[in-house]
């Protein structure tokens, strides 16, 4: 009887580990730090947006600016959530964890 070797077991070594132990460093020095600054800067935009709309409450230009401020931050702080999110299912994908 001729028995076939499994491709299961004749691939060559699963090179997620090497790969995730050059990857996940690089997210945890690099990427994460700057996720986590642009989401800071994207609240300051927002809560500045919300001190020009108290602070200049009469001028309809100031309040303009002002809720373009909070828009821009929201929106910042939405993509940020979303990269992050991103990049860690890649990164846990490719793990394999």
């Amino acid at each position: 009887m001729i028995n076939f070797v499994d491709i299961a077991h004749a691939a060559s070594p699963d090179p997620t580990p090497a790969f995730a132990a050059v990857i996940d460093p690089i997210i945890a020095n690099i990427v994460s730090p700057l996720i986590m600054l642009m989401f800071a800067v994207a609240i300051i935009v927002f809560v500045w947006g919300i001190i020009e709309m108290m602070m200049h409450g009469d001028d309809a230009a100031a309040r303009e600016k002002g809720r373009w401020h909070m828009l821009a931050g929201i929106v910042g702080i939405c993509i940020m959530v979303s990269a992050w999110g991103i990049i860690y299912f890649i990164s846990n994908t490719i793990s394999g964890q």
